[in-house]
């Protein structure tokens, strides 16, 4: 009985806040029809943030090609390599994409029974039809490499998935000459819209364009409503899970993983500001403004996440004052900055703050909102810029160990689904592959009380298939323990 009075106030509480944030945003909308709407157009380039040499909205404007473009015998069609390994033979890019590549199947995800409902709910579709072309075409945007549409049904003009130019850039330009010269050679030519995707902090940001978002593609709250899996990417996790058609020459290092796990966080949080400047400035039809997927999950969906805990902690001055927190999961990289005693980090600090508390204000201001939001890209590219470039800061595996130790101390004290899982990708990324010791035992407990319940309706999130017991709250807390412990020896076997 005690159990269900406190599962009726939570719900009490969540109804409440859902409410109050609903009534935020229906003011905030309404107030923001009759303000200038000239930033409805799309966001300017800035030369400083061209420096990341990876802008997916170029591809709206110059040819698509295709895959098959690439897939002669001669050039990435070769023999068939039969395995995604570093040792595959080079040439063979085009079968491992096409026979092993889960983005090759995109188009048929886009086209299952399953999307066709997300988009009839969304109003994109009309008794089979396409109804809003341009929300067809953010959906395209990430799954589809041209999101060109040709008819009124679900067809674009090259309907196959994410192609190779959905991450190496549109081909019109360069594929007749990319492969002329040396390598360096090559990629000088990322004027002409080649895509430099070798650089670990570029290649994270390739992925986040999709993964998290940009400013030409938008996965809102209204899309997670209509069925659609909320984004939480974690590169580390993503490279090593992903079948390979290139070859890293540094995979076998010890702290590999750990450097895609920065990369990766680095890339997510300038992609979720590009997405909030996105959004702020209402330069996608799709865009919603205030946005709720900015702000954590758990504030109105208390039992998201299959901790061993009943109700997730909140702030609950916040959430009786109608607000939530922001959501942390693509901008803690931030954070990671600490880690290397960066010089910039008390700037970026005061930077983030000042954002969290103008997205938790009564009414947010867009148009400060999107000139933080722009500010603070610029300041974190400024952090990594290292002629130009943008480039990964020192980091060692005592640095990773202690971002894993704080992260676990912080899952002890708050028992959120996203604090805890950001905890296992973090300590994750500090064992090698082989790893079968004490914390990699430690790690499959909290694995398994991260999973998310069977019974759990929307949003539909993913659930592993081969996912063990959740374990119980002794054994969640055991398993955390020694997971730090095991960290703290260097017991990362």
């Amino acid at each position: 009985m005690t159990k269900q009075i406190a599962l009726f106030r939570n719900l009490k509480i969540a109804a409440v806040t859902f409410a109050l944030l609903l009534a935020v945003v229906e003011q905030t909308r309404g107030q923001s029809s009759t303000k200038d709407t000239s930033s409805s157009s799309n966001l300017p380039d800035d030369p400083i943030l061209s420096g990341w040499g990876v802008d997916s909205i170029h591809r709206m404007t110059r040819g698509v090609r295709g895959a098959a473009s690439c897939a002669t015998s001669s050039c990435h069609g070769g023999p068939k390599a039969g395995v995604s390994s570093p040792e595959a033979p080079r040439g063979s890019e085009y079968p491992l994409w096409l026979e092993r590549d889960p983005h090759a199947q995109s188009w048929k995800t886009i086209s299952s029974e399953a999307s066709v409902k997300i988009l009839t709910k969304l109003g994109i579709l009309l008794d089979g039809k396409i109804a809003n072309a341009e929300g067809f075409q953010n959906c395209l945007a990430c799954h589809n490499t041209d999101p060109n549409i040709t008819a009124e049904q679900l067809s674009p003009r090259i309907a196959e998935g994410v192609g190779c130019e959905s991450c190496h850039g549109p081909a019109e330009p360069w594929y007749d000459r990319h492969y002329q010269g040396s390598a360096s050679a090559k990629f000088a030519k990322t004027n002409l819209g080649l895509t430099d995707s070798g650089p670990l902090v570029q290649r994270a940001k390739i992925c986040a364009s999709c993964h998290v978002g940009s400013k030409d593609r938008d996965m809102n709250h209204d899309i997670i409503a209509a069925g659609h899996p909320a984004l939480y990417f974690d590169m580390a996790v993503y490279h090593e899970a992903y079948p390979k058609h290139w070859r890293d020459k540094d995979q076998d290092q010890s702290n590999f993983r750990s450097k895609l796990w920065l990369a990766g966080k680095i890339a997510m949080a300038d992609a979720e500001l590009e997405l909030l400047e996105s959004r702020a400035c209402k330069s996608l039809p799709v865009s919603t403004w205030p946005e709720l997927s900015n702000y954590q999950c758990n504030s109105c969906h208390f039992q998201l996440g299959g901790i061993p805990k009943a109700n997730s902690q909140l702030d609950r001055e916040l959430v009786t004052r109608g607000r939530a927190p922001v959501r942390d999961w693509n901008l803690n990289g931030f954070a990671m900055f600490s880690a290397v005693s960066s010089p910039t980090q008390s700037e970026l600090v005061v930077s983030l703050n000042s954002l969290r508390k103008l997205l938790q204000s009564p009414n947010p201001d867009s148009k400060l909102i999107a000139a933080k939001s722009h500010q603070l890209r610029i300041q974190l590219f400024n952090a990594i810029n290292e002629n130009g470039k943008p480039t990964l800061p020192a980091w060692s595996m005592q640095n990773q160990t202690a971002v894993s130790i704080q992260r676990l101390d912080d899952t002890r004290q708050n028992k959120s689904w996203e604090v805890a899982a950001e905890a296992y990708t973090a300590a994750w990324a500090t064992h090698p592959k082989s790893a079968t010791g004490h914390l990699a035992r430690a790690m499959n407990t909290i694995r398994n009380g991260l999973l998310f319940p069977k019974d759990l309706m929307m949003p539909n999130f993913p659930r592993q298939q081969n996912g063990g017991t959740s374990p119980s709250l002794d054994e969640w807390n055991e398993a955390l323990q020694l997971a730090v412990v095991a960290l703290k020896n260097d017991d990362r076997r």
